[in-house]
């Protein structure tokens, strides 16, 4: 199984776990996100990374505490000359001269949006 198809197959399974850490860097000329997932004792921790990031948007209730990812989807887009997914309002223009992308999403009480070309996730052993 490649890393993509284990990225789309494990990712949705982050539903409820809590956004711990967040780094984005460049690296080598590329955007790279990594999102730090916590659940507790109970489940391992999960680490998901994006490079070649094109887009990313992340909000968070202010005041202390912390909320879980709720409804979480990803989906693989195409390349395409058709637009962008209504929910995703990108000022870039898709082409099919664009690389498959991935496009990470949580709705809830933290809402995160994340479109990149390489996606990979890790998950502590335990």
């Amino acid at each position: 199984m490649s890393s993509l198809q284990t990225f789309l197959d494990v990712a949705p399974g982050c539903q409820g776990y809590f956004l711990d850490r967040l780094s984005l860097e460049r690296i080598d000329d590329v955007d790279a996100l990594d999102m730090g997932l916590r659940w507790g004792p109970e489940k391992p921790d999960m680490t998901l990374a994006f490079r070649d990031v094109y887009f990313c948007s992340i909000e968070r209730p202010s005041g202390p505490g912390d909320a879980p990812l709720d409804q979480v989807a990803v989906t693989l887009l195409e390349p395409s000359d058709s637009p962008w997914p209504e929910e995703l309002a990108l000022e870039l223009i898709r082409s099919s001269s664009l690389p498959a992308l991935i496009w990470f999403r949580a709705e809830g009480p933290v809402q995160v949006s994340v479109l990149a070309a390489i996606a990979s996730v890790s998950l502590e052993v335990m």
